[in-house]
């Protein structure tokens, strides 16, 4: 993901995403939902079209998140690749957690966006939803170090 004005691009998301994100979220309840975002770099951003739910089969559902891996074997094989990843935390802001950047260096190199919702307050905020870019970076001795940079979030109109 390259610079957009100093910033992470804005990641824009269609409403029936919006949509299937909240939903998978609450369906899960009380354990953490995860997924994979499909979409496009589009005009300065990220525009993510498509939401393909995954089964989380973490040993403490929880607390944490792993994809069924026929899931994500099968999710890796789309087209489009995915391009982002979503996960909830149930019980906490939709910050990134120290598990969240343990897990970003196994990722595969077309994840750009990182989502973390939470479930809302009010019945008008069914989801709480942050977006992040992830940035790779090479250190001086060649290793890749994989951070997230707090992206502008916007929901489309149509």
């Amino acid at each position: 993901m390259t610079a957009f004005q100093g910033k992470v691009p804005p990641i824009w998301l269609k409403p029936s995403v919006y949509q299937a994100l909240g939903k998978h979220l609450a369906s899960a309840l009380p354990h953490e939902a995860c997924g994979v975002l499909l979409g496009a770099a589009a005009a300065g951003g990220m525009r993510i079209d498509t939401y393909v739910p995954m089964r989380n089969v973490a040993p403490d559902p929880l607390h944490a998140f792993v994809p069924h891996p026929a899931d994500w074997i099968s999710a890796l094989y789309l087209a489009p690749p995915p391009i982002g990843l979503f996960h909830s935390h149930p019980l906490a802001a939709p910050q990134p957690s120290s598990a969240d950047f343990d897990g970003l260096t196994g990722l595969g190199g077309h994840f750009a966006v990182y989502l973390i919702g939470a479930p809302g307050i009010e019945p008008t905020h069914s989801i709480l939803l942050n977006g992040y870019g992830i940035q790779r970076t090479r250190t001086e001795d060649g290793d890749l170090s994989v951070s997230l940079i707090e992206a502008q979030l916007q929901v489309l109109l149509k």
